[in-house]
């Protein structure tokens, strides 16, 4: 309330003062009425410091320290909504340039002793919006940009002699604030992980991260992380995945995968960390038709107040192009394990799986049926030496005639919305 008083008094004092008073004002095409004032003077887009000086003296007059203090306040608040740049300019003649540039020193100087700084520097509270924590509020720190200039009078025409038709500015510095957000948070306010739009590729596998699909803060001239470094290990191989088989990992159900990548990234985002991140990740991977009709699906581990378990995700069918695709839907916090599986129902185990005799089987799991452990596996040996599936879990794997199958990359490469078909 005091700061309020304080520039308003000034003001005021300035408007119905003659000239040579050195005042606070509000640029505007009509006198703003003396009522309306208070209004005027919160969080102005523009307002100006007029200081008149002694003759021959650079240094600004012990009487107008009010108004210099109630510009800082107005300007460096950091209530203030308003990011605002400087322009100090001098106005005199030519034959005293050194004493006006002195007058510029002079100003600029007591707005970097305010900030105890060798520059003007502000600090102010930034409504931004981020990918992790929502809409919020953060304290930014920035240089405020400012323009020192001279001008010689006797070159200026009429209309740039005065700033108002009764205040001369000869003899005067005159000090500009100038809402401008994009100059004091800079051009590139803000930070995006990744900064563009990215596909990241193993050999089957892609991902597709749009840009700040990991990380995005806009509004912001805060420090921005590291780029990030994503890598995909893949286990899509199945006679490896067979070879050591195991079921997704779930308290209550069964999963049986038939493939799967690790996602490893310099990036991570704990559970609890982020309340707003969206699925907007997209993990591709190459399928046969009979995959699709087997009704594999993609699954990834979420978090919940119990822990975390692994869940089928949004799965859709990617149509168009010589080689057919399913895609699910991840977030950050997912760069772990993705799973190509089909949940199942207890009574169904025998369906996929053989019956094994023991745990130590080749390939064998423990399954719990009837409140009794049972053990499975997921093939046989032939007496050709081959692998041998049950019919419903063959369809699930991806058995192809050559181990070098070459993929599309026209079809790998082009991400696709319309007419995709969202998996049940």
């Amino acid at each position: 309330m005091k700061k309020s008083i304080v520039i308003i008094a000034a003001l005021l004092f300035a408007l119905f003062s003659m000239a040579q008073t050195s005042g606070l004002h509000i640029p505007s095409d009509k006198p703003i009425r003396p009522k309306d004032l208070p209004k005027a003077w919160v969080h102005p887009e523009v307002f100006c410091l007029q200081l008149f000086f002694d003759d021959g003296d650079s240094a600004y007059r012990e009487a107008d320290l009010d108004l210099l203090d109630s510009a800082y306040m107005c300007a460096f608040d950091r209530e203030n909504p308003r990011l605002y740049t400087m322009t100090i300019e001098a106005y005199g003649n030519a034959y005293n340039n050194d004493i006006m540039r002195a007058r510029v020193e002079s100003v600029y100087r007591y707005f970097t002793m305010r900030g105890h700084e060798v520059m003007p520097v502000r600090y102010a509270y930034n409504p931004i919006h981020c990918s992790c924590h929502g809409d919020t509020v953060e304290l930014v720190r920035f240089e405020v940009p400012t323009d020192r200039l001279v001008y010689d009078c006797s070159e200026l025409p009429d209309s740039r002699k005065i700033l108002s038709p009764n205040i001369p500015l000869t003899n005067s510095v005159l000090v500009t604030f100038r809402d401008n957000p994009l100059e004091c948070l800079g051009g590139n306010s803000g930070c995006y992980l990744p900064a563009q739009d990215s596909n990241i590729r193993a050999y089957y596998t892609q991902v597709i991260l749009k840009k700040g699909s990991i990380y995005s803060v806009h509004n912001t001239k805060d420090s921005c992380p590291p780029p990030v470094q994503l890598s995909i290990e893949e286990h899509l191989d199945y006679q490896q995945l067979v070879d050591r088989y195991f079921l997704v990992p779930h308290r209550r159900q069964i999963i049986l995968p038939v493939g799967y990548v690790v996602l490893h990234s310099s990036f991570n985002r704990k559970p609890n960390e982020c309340q707003y991140m969206t699925d907007s990740i997209f993990v591709r991977f190459p399928v046969t038709e009979e995959q699709v009709e087997s009704g594999l699906r993609v699954f990834g581990k979420r978090y919940t107040d119990k822990g975390a378990e692994f869940k089928s995700l949004p799965t859709k069918k990617i149509k168009g192009g010589p080689v057919l695709m399913i895609q699910g839907s991840i977030n950050p916090t997912m760069f772990d394990t993705i799973f190509l599986a089909k949940r199942i129902k207890v009574d169904e185990v025998s369906k996929y799986l053989y019956t094994a005799d023991s745990p130590t089987e080749q390939g064998a799991v423990t399954i719990l049926v009837d409140g009794e452990e049972k053990y499975f596996k997921p093939f046989r040996i032939n007496n050709k030496g081959e692998y041998d599936f049950k019919k419903p879990f063959r369809a699930m794997l991806r058995i192809v005639q050559t181990e070098e199958e070459e993929l599309n990359e026209n079809a790998i490469n082009t991400f696709r919305n319309d007419g995709d078909e969202e998996l049940d």
